[in-house]
């Protein structure tokens, strides 16, 4: 045999002995059980990760955490154990490029690869604890339990004072000086009950040495009937509590202001915010439920209705279940759940499976009209019926079915049965373990007596939301308020007593070239790290609160069917199509709680001064400033009305000018005028006199212009 023909033999058995052994590796492989950290988790990370892990999770689908990877995606299970025929998965990775392939860029999926996540899944698809993944984002500061933190040590006794003073230093920044004992009775006044003080309790103020002077005052109107009117109107914005059903017919719901006298009454009660929630989420589920937990319900019985002969029922009864959905996400945890109707949070990490698995605890409830206590009352009622996915929201194109559950990011649900319900969901939101019930109800409380919340974006505590200006004092609310056990006034009486919130509104004025690394106004002209008390125009009610109690007219009278005051000119002559418009009747001078909310057709007097319409929840108002504003402040029928009777009132305030002038401007503003605002008036007067206007005309001018000026319509 030649060396060459050698040679080439040599090659050749080399060659076949290579093959030998890379068929025999290849079968020792097949043989040899596929091991999630060694075999499958490289695959992930290397193909699939980028879409479908922590940061992005497109179609709803994670593939780092075990949890979500056999939940599935939006369009439903990924992973099918012991099936990859039928797994999606499977299905994605070995399609056509134009047809769906996973990954949709780069190189696709190795044969071994694919035969590789083939077998694991057909093997069971096991996934090691140790390696089952942190599925909770407890990164984002709204997501983290509430620890209480330490209070800052700055010498000052509420804590409140602590936290603020220690950031402001922190910005070599100092808090203003307290305000005058006028403008404290006045904001007090205004933001407890949303009434001007009386001459008489200014007075009583003004002249008590007593050291719990404030405090006494603070303690009289927590106390007062009125307190619960005025919050519970905050409380009805997130109700989006209205007296008509909307959409075309807007029929009259009749019955529906026994859930706001129910309201207006848990708080001056001060019901724990804890019962609070249960009552108004799954009263009818508590043991032996009273009359006013069922009443109580009617929170969810302020959803649209469409009673149009035309409409599809199933449709609109399904619309109704979503905003129940979306409404409780908003109001107890500041989560835009309205995200998920068509596909996973795009931000929070919501699937659409968890969103109608949310959905599926209200799916599981049916309106109720009923007797309740001998009247009628709109109520909630159990139902039986199955809940599934709603393939891109289409009610008609269902995905897979779904559960009650709440989302996996959160903390775990207790239930009392096998199946979990409404009173298992409600007694969920207020557990202390909760991360974000008491942290959003909390910062509701700061927003209405400091213009702003803490989070300035109090429907969304998302990773999409605004961060806290102070997460620390965020945090010591949250936790005070459970500590508290959940008292709203004894929380709103820790926040009125701080001497951050009796601050000054006055803003420092500087030449910021000059001054703007020490002045407060040109390092933080916002005011977001509260140097200073905000200045804020009331609520569209409150304004005409005032008026009417000035005047003399207010009808104190609590609670029973609304009102509808008299409409402007001409707007009487207004009529509708299909809706039904209630027209004004009686007690037209109660306070502005009890006025009829028509969804299609909102009061004017209201509407002017942004006032919520009831068809969505409304956390927080617009406080716009508009020409029609003032035009409804000198045309209106009820400041018409207030001018008229205030000008008599004036009259009978003193026997000279300068007496009736200064007991006027106490009535209007809790203080008398200085000597250049007195001088003012006397032109006024002067003016009227010189125009040929009577007595009654001079003073109708005079408490024309007093009720118009903004001072008297802003909390200073």
């Amino acid at each position: 045999m030649s060396k060459i023909t050698e040679t080439v033999l040599s090659k050749s058995v080399r060659n076949l002995v290579a093959i030998v052994l890379c068929a025999s590796h290849a079968a020792a492989a097949q043989d040899q059980p596929i091991d999630f950290a060694r075999d499958v988790l490289p695959i992930f990370r290397a193909k699939c990760f980028s879409c479908h892990g922590p940061k992005t999770t497109e179609g709803g689908l994670r593939l780092d955490t075990r949890r979500r990877a056999l939940l599935g995606g939006d369009s439903g299970s990924t992973i099918i154990k012991k099936e990859s025929s039928k797994s999606e998965l499977i299905t994605r990775i070995t399609a056509e490029k134009n047809d769906g392939r996973m990954p949709p860029k780069g190189e696709p999926l190795s044969n071994r690869q694919i035969d590789t996540l083939r077998r694991w899944v057909d093997d069971g698809a096991k996934w090691p604890d140790k390696l089952a993944g942190e599925d909770r984002p407890s990164q984002h500061w709204a997501f983290r339990r509430i620890d209480r933190p330490t209070v800052p040590d700055a010498g000052v006794e509420n804590p409140i004072d602590a936290f603020i003073i220690s950031k402001l230093k922190a910005h070599k920044l100092s808090p203003s000086k307290r305000a005058d004992r006028s403008t404290l009775i006045r904001r007090l006044y205004l933001d407890l009950i949303g009434l001007p003080p009386s001459p008489e309790a200014v007075h009583r103020f003004l002249n008590d040495r007593d050291d719990n002077a404030y405090a006494k005052v603070v303690d009289e109107l927590l106390s007062s009937k009125h307190f619960g009117e005025r919050w519970a109107r905050h409380w009805l914005d997130l109700a989006r509590f209205a007296e008509s059903d909307g959409y075309e017919n807007d029929r009259i719901r009749s019955h529906a202001f026994r859930y706001r006298d129910w309201v207006i009454d848990a708080i001056n009660n001060d019901l724990p915010f804890d019962q609070f929630t249960v009552d108004q989420l799954a009263g009818d589920l508590m043991p032996d439920a009273t009359d006013a937990q069922k009443i109580a319900t009617g929170f969810h019985r302020n959803t649209l209705w469409n009673s149009a002969a035309s409409a599809d029922k199933e449709e609109f009864r399904v619309r109704a279940i979503k905003d129940r959905t979306e409404t409780t996400g908003t109001v107890w945890m500041g989560l835009t759940l309205r995200c998920c109707q068509c596909h996973s949070h795009k931000y929070d990490p919501i699937a659409q499976r968890e969103y109608y698995s949310m959905y599926a605890f209200f799916n599981r409830t049916d309106n109720n009209d009923t007797t309740v206590g001998g009247r009628g009352a709109q109520t909630l009622k159990s139902a039986k019926r199955d809940s599934f996915v709603h393939r891109r929201g289409n009610f008609l194109s269902r995905g897979p079915k779904v559960e009650p559950r709440t989302p996996a990011f959160l903390p775990k649900l207790e239930t009392r049965g096998q199946q979990p319900d409404r009173l298992d969901l409600a007694r969920w939101l207020v557990n202390p373990d909760h991360p974000l019930t008491a942290r959003v109800a909390v910062n509701r409380y700061w927003q209405h007596l400091f213009r702003q919340g803490i989070v300035p974006s109090p429907e969304n505590f998302g990773q999409n939301g605004e961060q806290p200006t102070h997460p620390e004092l965020l945090d010591w609310l949250a936790s005070e308020f459970i500590r508290l056990n959940w008292s709203r006034k004894k929380l709103i009486r820790t926040i009125v007593m701080s001497a951050t919130y009796q601050q000054s509104s006055h803003q420092q004025i500087a030449d910021c070239e000059i001054n703007g690394t020490t002045n407060a106004t040109c390092v933080d002209p916002p005011n977001r790290l509260l140097w200073r008390q905000n200045r804020l125009r009331v609520e569209a009610e409150i304004v005409r609160d005032l008026a009417l109690s000035v005047s003399g007219l207010l009808n104190l009278k609590m609670h029973g069917p609304s009102i509808v005051p008299p409409f402007p000119k001409g707007l009487g002559d207004f009529r509708l199509n299909n809706e039904t418009l209630r027209q004004p009747g009686g007690g037209r001078f109660r306070r502005g709680i009890y006025i009829h909310v028509q969804r299609t057709f909102t009061f004017p007097t209201l509407a002017a001064f942004d006032a919520a319409d009831g068809n969505e929840a409304c956390v927080r108002r617009d406080r716009s400033n508009t020409p029609m504003q003032a035009l409804t402040l000198l045309n209106d029928p009820v400041f018409n009305n207030c001018t008229s009777v205030f000008g008599k009132r004036i009259q009978r305030l003193g026997e000279n000018k300068d007496e009736r002038l200064t007991s006027a401007f106490e009535i209007c503003f809790a203080r008398e005028p200085s000597t250049e605002e007195m001088s003012v008036l006397h032109t006024l007067v002067q003016s009227q006199k010189d125009a040929g206007a009577d007595e009654d005309e001079i003073w109708r001018g005079v408490a024309r212009t007093m009720l118009n000026l903004e001072a008297f319509i802003t909390r200073e």
